[in-house]
C-alpha cells in the first residue's frame, strides 16, 4: 500500500485550498493557547467542509471510535462508518489510520498524509489532515478532512515528465522591501532535474541562483525577473552548460502568478545545422523563419498556460478576471433557469493607514486573514470569492437573493470587525464596508458591479464598518451602521463624488479608503 506521512511542509504539499485553509486556522488558534477547542472544527460549525470531516472520539479501551463521517466520505467510500471504532478497518488501510491517529494524538501536532485508494474505488489518492483539538472536558479529539487529490495532477505530472523540454516554475524571492533576491523552483521535470545534475526533490529545496549563480553573470536573470515583474514573455537562444557540455538552449520565459516558467529546448544540432545553412545562401532565412514559427507556437502555448492561472498570488482566492468569467457563467445559469444571483463588494476600511503603522508585510497578513474570513462558511465550489486588486474584493452568491445576500455581508462585516490578526507580535484590528446588490434578470455583468460598487460607497460616507443594501429603482438602504451612525435610506441613486470614469470598479482616491 502506497503511503507518505508529513509533519512539516503541509501548506506546501496540499492540493485542497480547504485543507490548506483549515490547518492556517489550527496553526492560528494555537498560537493563543496549549491547545485547540473543538468547538472551532465541530462539524455543525464547519459548513460544507463537514462532508469531507471525520471526528475520532477516545474509547476507555484505547481505541478510536468515528464520531462523525462525513456525506461525501460515505458517497465516496459506500459505506458510513459513524460510531464504529476504527479497529474494525481492515488491514493494511487499518492499520495506516490508527498509526496516524495514535502518532497525533500522542504529539499534539497536525499531520498530514497521502494513500492510495482502493483498487475499485473512484479516487485515486487521497489526501487528509489530522487535526488534534480538545472538547470542554479536556478530552482530545481528532479531526480529519480526506478529499481525493485530483487525476489532473497525476497527468500533469506524467506529461512534463515525458516533454522533451526542460520545465520549470519559479515564485520570486523578495526582500523587505519587495527587491527580488532570488528565486524558488515550485515545480520541475524530470529532464530540467537531469540536466542540473540532481534529483528532482534535491531541486525543489534549492534556489535558481544557488544552483545557477552564472545567469547572474550572463544577464538571464534580470531578463527573466523583467519579463515577470512587467507581465511580457522572453524568447531567446543563448549558450549553456549541461554537465560541463557547451549547448545552445532555445528559452521561453512566460510570467506565471509572481515568477516565471521556464521552457528550456537543446537547439545544438538546429543551431549547427543553422550555421552550416548560414554558408548557402538563401538557406538561413527559410531557417530562421521555421525557428521564428516554432517561438511563436511556444509563446502561444504559454500564453494558454498562464492564461489558466486563475488565482491572485497572495491571498489564493480567484483573481479579477476568473471572478468576473465565473459572474457571467452565474448570471448566464440564472437567466437560464431563473435563479437569483448575487454580488457583495468589500473594501478594508482605512487599508493604507494599516500599511503605514504595520508595513506591507502587516497589510498583506491582514488580507491572508480577511480572505479565511470571507471564505469560511461559503459553499465550496458555489459561491466565488475574488481579489480585484488592492484591498478591494467581490463575492459572487449564486441562487442567493437579496435578502439572504445582506445577511450574509451583515456576518461577514461582524465577523471581520470583531477579529484580529497579530503580526510581529502586536494585534492589527480592521473592519470592512459591504455594498449588496441582487442581479435583476435583464441588466449587464458591469452595470450590476457598478450597482454593488455604489452601495460600498453608501456604506464608506455612512461612517465604514457598514453594510449598505440596493434594492433597486435606484433605492439604497445601509443595513447595517457603524456605531453610532443612523441608518439612511436614500431615495436616489448614491453617486461617490470621487467616482470617476463609467465602468462597473471605475478609479477612485485611495488615500481615505
Amino acid at each position: 500500500m502506497y503511503c507518505e506521512i508529513f509533519d512539516t511542509g503541509i501548506d506546501e504539499r496540499a492540493h485542497a485550498p480547504v485543507i490548506r485553509r483549515l490547518y492556517a486556522r489550527w496553526q492560528a488558534l494555537r498560537a493563543e493557547g496549549p491547545a485547540v477547542p473543538f468547538s472551532y472544527f465541530a462539524p455543525q460549525t464547519m459548513g460544507p467542509a463537514a462532508d469531507d470531516m471525520i471526528v475520532f472520539r477516545p474509547l476507555p479501551d484505547g481505541d478510536m471510535v468515528f464520531a462523525h463521517y462525513g456525506r461525501a466520505l460515505v458517497e465516496r467510500n459506500g459505506v458510513d462508518m459513524t460510531g464504529l471504532p476504527h479497529s474494525h478497518l481492515k488491514e493494511p488501510i487499518g492499520a495506516f489510520f490508527r498509526d496516524c491517529n495514535a502518532r497525533v494524538a500522542a504529539s499534539g501536532q497536525p499531520l498530514f498524509t497521502l494513500h492510495r485508494g482502493k483498487s475499485a474505488g473512484p479516487v485515486h489518492l487521497w489526501e487528509r489532515l489530522v487535526l488534534p483539538c480538545q472538547d470542554e472536558t479536556g478530552e482530545t479529539l481528532l479531526v480529519v478532512i480526506a478529499l481525493p487529490r485530483l487525476y489532473r495532477d497525476d497527468l500533469l505530472a506524467s506529461l512534463l515528465d515525458a516533454s522533451l523540454d526542460a520545465i520549470v516554475a519559479v515564485r520570486l524571492i523578495r526582500d523587505e522591501q519587495g527587491r527580488v533576491t532570488d528565486g524558488e523552483f515550485i515545480t520541475a521535470n524530470r529532464l530540467a532535474a537531469e540536466w542540473s545534475g540532481i534529483s528532482v526533490e534535491a531541486m525543489l529545496q534549492t534556489t535558481i541562483l544557488k544552483l545557477r549563480p552564472d545567469l547572474k553573470d550572463a544577464g538571464l536573470w534580470d531578463a527573466y525577473v523583467q519579463a515577470a515583474e512587467l507581465r511580457s514573455p522572453l524568447q531567446l537562444i543563448t549558450p549553456w552548460t549541461i554537465l560541463g557540455r557547451q549547448c545552445w538552449m532555445e528559452v521561453a520565459c512566460v510570467p506565471f502568478g509572481d515568477g516565471f516558467t521556464l521552457t528550456v529546448t537543446d537547439v545544438t544540432e538546429k543551431k549547427k545545422a543553422l550555421d552550416r545553412e548560414r554558408e548557402a545562401q538563401g538557406e538561413l532565412a527559410r531557417a530562421n523563419e521555421a525557428l521564428k514559427e516554432e517561438i511563436r507556437r511556444r509563446q502561444d502555448l504559454e500564453l494558454e498556460l498562464s492564461r489558466l492561472a486563475t488565482r491572485d498570488s497572495l491571498t489564493g482566492v480567484l483573481n479579477r478576471r476568473a471572478v468576473t468569467e465565473g459572474l457571467q457563467r452565474s448570471m448566464a445559469t440564472a437567466e437560464r433557469y431563473g435563479h437569483p444571483v448575487s454580488v457583495l463588494a468589500m473594501d478594508l476600511d482605512h487599508f493604507k493607514r494599516i500599511n503605514d503603522e504595520h508595513g506591507h508585510a502587516g497589510g498583506d497578513a491582514v488580507l491572508r486573514h480577511v480572505t479565511d474570513l470571507l471564505t469560511h462558511g461559503l459553499r465550496e465550489d458555489v459561491d466565488l470569492v475574488g481579489r480585484l486588486g488592492g484591498e478591494e474584493f467581490v463575492i459572487v452568491l449564486p441562487h442567493v437573493g437579496l435578502t439572504d445576500a445582506a445577511a450574509v455581508a451583515c456576518r461577514m462585516r461582524a465577523v471581520m470587525a470583531e477579529t484580529g490578526v497579530m503580526h510581529d507580535d502586536r494585534p492589527i484590528v480592521f473592519s470592512g464596508s459591504f455594498g449588496v446588490a441582487c442581479w435583476d434578470g435583464r441588466e449587464t455583468m458591469d452595470r450590476l458591479l457598478s450597482r454593488a460598487d455604489t452601495a460600498l460607497y453608501r456604506a464608506k460616507a455612512a461612517g465604514r464598518n457598514a453594510v449598505a443594501v440596493d434594492e433597486g429603482a435606484g433605492e439604497i438602504v445601509v443595513a447595517v451602521a457603524p456605531p453610532q451612525a443612523p441608518l439612511q435610506p436614500l431615495s436616489e441613486p448614491f453617486t461617490p463624488s470621487t467616482r470617476q470614469g463609467t465602468g462597473p470598479r471605475g478609479s477612485r482616491s485611495k488615500a481615505g479608503s
